[in-house]
């Protein structure tokens, strides 16, 4: 019996939750998350002229409609532009104006549903795209557009349908349907519990010793190995260790891991609540830098700047379930493109916690 119900199951059915990833094509990001959604990110060619981004956002599904945004940096950094530019803009393809862009006074703005479909037809081939208010103009770089596109159709499971953005045709195969996203039900932790350990202390130079020998990798594996541990020259980077109360009987264990000119990566462990066993590693530089661990939600997270002046971060987090600490968020905001902060979130793993 169950060899025939998996045998007339649709192959939709039986197939695993999609993997979500961050991939760049040239002036083009894409970021496609564990829902079945993409974002496709386009910026100005070099960064010596002013930021502008237009991010297309589509869910999984056959009938799903493409959503199209907007956001520039004013010239010379002069916000007073931008007041001027929610008034006065045009969005113009190949010479010819498509209209005014519904912008606010933060240079960001939505594209109506025609413009959003212009610009996707021309983007399949070279393009030139520009927004201009006044005396001002930005360019939209068309580089790696289309296999942007033609990546979202490959994820979405949309190529040779109809629904395709770059590769149509007339095949009924299954598109991929939206994706719930996994529920994890939080568990509280103390709060206001915490303790630290100072350096050159016994309880500090026995804990040192246990994340040490639970570091067990070599010095040549960038990806785990982590010199504010083992080396040295690098020791004084944890002076000090925090120590966050889980339940009666574990803690949360927070040293730094490796640091860098404007961020560090942590090193996270649950050890016993005596402080002598280490119980479980987190994976290393995944959590921390300008991240942590909150207690009020009891969500440890990570957040890391892709360069000093702070346009492209990466982030994710993990929440406490009781046993340990289970994956709740990945992002990207993509390229470094002179937007403080990002010019996009753009998820890459979601889940709905439940507190």
């Amino acid at each position: 019996m169950k060899k025939w119900l998996l045998a007339v199951l649709p192959a939709t059915a039986l197939a695993a939750p999609p993997q979500g990833f961050y991939q760049n094509y040239k002036d083009w990001d894409i970021a496609c998350d564990n829902t079945g959604t993409c974002r496709l990110a386009g910026y100005q060619a070099d960064e010596i002229e002013p930021p502008v981004s237009i991010l297309f956002i589509r869910q999984a599904g056959a009938n799903a409609a493409v959503i199209g945004e907007v956001s520039l940096l004013p010239f010379n950094d002069d916000e007073a532009q931008l007041a001027s530019i929610a008034t006065r803009n045009e969005l113009v393809l190949n010479g010819k104006s498509l209209g005014k862009l519904a912008f606010n006074k933060k240079g960001q703005g939505k594209l109506s549903s025609a413009q959003t479909s212009a610009l996707l037809e021309a983007l399949k081939k070279e393009s030139k795209i520009s927004i201009r208010s006044g005396k001002y103009e930005w360019h939209l770089s068309d580089k790696g557009a289309a296999a942007a596109m033609l990546k979202t159709d490959e994820f979405q499971g949309r190529l040779n349908t109809p629904s395709a953005l770059i590769r149509k045709g007339n095949s009924s195969q299954a598109v991929l349907n939206p994706q719930p996203k996994p529920v994890i039900r939080a568990v509280a932790v103390p709060k206001n519990a915490g303790d630290t350990l100072e350096q050159n202390t016994p309880r500090h130079n026995a804990v040192m010793k246990l994340l040490r020998d639970s570091n067990n990798y070599a010095p040549t594996d960038d990806d785990n190995y982590c010199p504010a541990l083992h080396d040295k020259e690098h020791m004084d980077w944890n002076r000090s260790l925090s120590i966050y109360p889980l339940n009666k009987q574990q803690v949360l264990v927070e040293a730094i891991c490796i640091g860098g000119a404007y961020q560090t990566g942590g090193y996270y462990a649950i050890a016993n609540k005596e402080l002598t066993k280490i119980e479980q590693v987190l994976p290393p530089m995944t959590y921390g830098g300008h991240g942590g661990f909150d207690e009020k939600t009891a969500t440890l997270s990570g957040s890391f700047k892709g360069r000093g002046i702070g346009d492209c971060w990466s982030g994710n987090a993990a929440v406490w379930d009781g046993k340990t600490f289970v994956r709740s968020e990945e992002h990207t905001t993509g390229s470094c493109k002179g937007f403080t902060g990002g010019a996009w979130l753009m998820p890459i793993f979601e889940a709905r916690v439940e507190r």
